[in-house]
């Protein structure tokens, strides 16, 4: 895989250890996630070695105490890795739109919110958040669980800092109007 390529690119010792590790121990999740998007075992590779020349270059943003943490943020970017390879290929290929769709909401994630106050409350959030946009719910969850700022997202989903303020504006409104609707379901 051209990811090691990488990896032995790196100078320092204890970074290029650290990046080791991290592809001992997320690479296979990652190229799962790549394969369910891209149906490809080749194209899933080459999402996968993105998503870490992406990874060398913010490394000092990867360590985390929790793994849970570095276990959505790798999810995160190589999910939209895997999606931008589809949208540059729908543009060459023309693919029907419900394919596109279908293939995009194959792909699931389990990254964890952690700071809330109960399991109850944990449970509530984490449906709402389900019920949004991939992209909605990517963006909340860099900007106020790893609390990155609009640039770095920008940066990592290969977007402009507007684009990141609005989809964390629309983000936001979606997740509180889905909260209230449960919330007034269970009155």
């Amino acid at each position: 895989m051209k990811v090691l390529i990488f990896i032995q690119a790196i100078q320092n010792e204890s970074d290029r250890s650290f990046v080791e590790e991290l592809y001992n121990n997320y690479g296979s999740t990652m190229l799962y996630i790549a394969q369910g998007i891209l149906k490809d075992r080749s194209r899933a590779e080459d999402a996968v070695s993105q998503a870490f020349v992406k990874i060398i270059d913010n490394l000092q943003k990867f360590r985390f105490e929790n793994c849970n943490k570095t276990k959505g943020l790798v999810v995160i970017i190589v999910r939209h890795i895997s999606y931008d390879m589809l949208k540059s290929e729908k543009r060459r290929h023309s693919v029907p739109l419900e394919q596109l769709e279908a293939e995009i909401a194959g792909a699931g994630d389990d990254a964890p919110l952690e700071s809330l106050v109960s399991a109850g409350s944990y449970h509530f959030v984490m449906d709402c958040l389900s019920c949004l946009n991939d992209r909605y719910r990517d963006v909340l969850r860099l900007k106020l669980i790893y609390e990155y700022k609009d640039e770095e997202i920008a940066k990592m989903l290969a977007i402009s800092q507007e684009n990141v303020r609005v989809r964390f504006q629309r983000a936001r409104k979606a997740l509180m109007e889905e909260m209230s609707r449960r919330g007034k379901g269970n009155e």
